[in-house]
C-alpha cells in the first residue's frame, strides 16, 4: 500500500477507537512510544520468554513523512534484558531508514539495522572463571588484564581485543612479573566468532571496567522489525496503562 492508504487508515482507526479526537499519525506514534517507554516486556525468542524493560524508543517521523511511507531512523533501547544464561545490561536496536508498509499487516522494514549490546564486566568475568579456571580476567577501558589465579599478585598480562572476519585477537601489549614490566613476546591468541545468522557481524568490541559492548551490523535485516496487525497495534497504545 502507498503512503496515502497507510495515513488513511491510521487516521480512520484513530478516529474509530476514541470518537471525538483527531489523532494524526505521528500522534499516535508519539502515544506508543510514551506508552511503551518504562514497561517491563516479554518476548518469546527461540523458545524463551526473554523480559525487558524499553527505556527509550526514538524515531525522526512527523505526519507528512508517514504520508510518504517512512519513519525515517528509529532507535529502541531495551535494559535488563533477561536473555537465557546470559543476562544483557542493555541492548540498543538502530533500524536505518526505516519504511512502513499497511497491508495485510501494518509492517516496518529497515534498510539496515546496527546492535549494541552492554553486558555487565561481573558476567563476563564470571562466565570466563568458569571456562578458564585457572586465570583472573579483569576489564579495564580498552583491554583485559589476565592473572594466574594460583598467584595472581604474582603479575599481570595485558590485552587487547581486535577483530579479524572471522575471530577476535587478543593481542599483548603489556606484561608484568614480580614488578618488573617486562616486553610480552607472547603471541596474538585467537578466539574464533560464534556462527552469527546471515547478514550479521560483529563490528566492535570495547571492554570497559564495568561493562563489555559490542558492535554488531545487519546490512539486510532478516525478518521485519514489527509484524502487528494494526487495530490491535491501536488498541494496546490507547488502552489506559492502569
Amino acid at each position: 500500500m502507498d503512503g496515502g492508504n497507510l495515513f488513511g487508515e491510521l487516521a480512520g482507526l484513530a478516529a474509530a477507537l476514541v470518537p471525538g479526537t483527531a489523532l494524526t499519525p505521528a500522534a499516535i506514534l508519539r502515544t506508543a512510544a510514551e506508552r511503551m517507554t518504562g514497561r517491563r516486556l516479554t518476548v518469546r525468542v527461540d523458545g524463551h520468554d526473554v523480559r525487558f524493560t524499553v527505556t527509550a524508543l526514538d524515531y525522526e517521523a512527523d505526519t507528512l513523512r508517514l504520508a510518504a511511507g517512512r519513519l525515517g531512523d528509529v532507535r529502541l533501547v531495551a535494559d535488563d534484558v533477561s536473555w537465557p544464561d546470559f543476562p544483557l545490561r542493555r541492548v540498543t536496536v538502530l533500524g536505518k531508514d526505516v519504511r512502513v508498509r499497511s497491508l495485510p499487516v501494518i509492517t516496518a522494514t529497515p534498510a539496515s539495522v546496527e546492535l549494541e549490546v552492554r553486558v555487565a564486566a561481573e558476567v563476563v568475568t564470571g562466565r570466563l572463571a568458569e571456562l578458564r579456571p585457572d586465570l583472573v580476567i579483569e576489564l579495564a577501558d580498552g583491554y583485559a588484564r589476565v592473572r594466574w589465579a594460583k598467584v595472581p599478585g604474582l603479575g599481570h598480562l595485558d590485552v587487547e581485543p581486535t577483530l579479524t572476519e572471522d575471530a577476535v585477537v587478543l593481542v599483548p601489549r603489556g606484561l608484568r612479573v614480580a614488578g618488573l614490566r617486562l616486553p610480552p613476546r607472547i603471541d596474538p591468541i585467537s578466539v574464533a566468532l560464534p556462527e552469527f545468522p546471515e547478514g550479521l557481524r560483529l563490528t566492535g568490541i570495547e571492554p570497559h571496567p564495568d561493562e563489555l559492548v559490542l558492535r554488531l551490523n545487519a546490512a539486510q535485516w532478516p525478518e521485519r522489525l514489527s509484524r502487528v496487525p494494526l487495530l490491535d497495534l491501536l488498541g494496546w497504545v490507547l488502552r489506559p496503562s492502569g
